[in-house]
């Protein structure tokens, strides 16, 4: 016989996973976009922040910078879609839920009880 809570936690899980590869689909092409505008407008402030050392004396490749933000712009943008679709289900899903069933059984005794009913 089969647990019925077995089956809920992988479909979850892929939820999860979806929802994961389109906000790193999107971060992939927020910081694609991102790093070829720099990489083409801003390429004069580019080569002059890459001409000047750093603070150990070396000097920073412009491809090594432009790495650095799309890696960074990549990571971030995929955080915050992530963290915003999930929110965005979870308010869904709970107003599903309400107009669906109403409020659980145990809540309604307790706001009945709460209300001398």
């Amino acid at each position: 016989m089969k647990n019925r809570t077995s089956a809920a936690a992988p479909r979850g899980k892929s939820r999860a996973l979806s929802r994961l590869r389109w906000s790193a689909a999107a971060g992939l092409v927020a910081a694609a976009a991102l790093t070829a505008w720099v990489g083409t407008v801003r390429h004069a402030a580019l080569a002059r922040n890459a001409a000047q050392p750093s603070a150990s004396g070396q000097k920073l490749p412009p491809g090594f910078s432009l790495a650095e933000g799309f890696l960074a712009t990549w990571v971030v943008v995929t955080v915050v879609v992530f963290i915003a679709v999930a929110v965005i289900a979870s308010r869904r899903a709970r107003r599903a839920g309400r107009q669906a069933g109403g409020a659980p059984a145990a809540r309604r005794g307790r706001r009945a009880a709460a209300r001398g009913w």
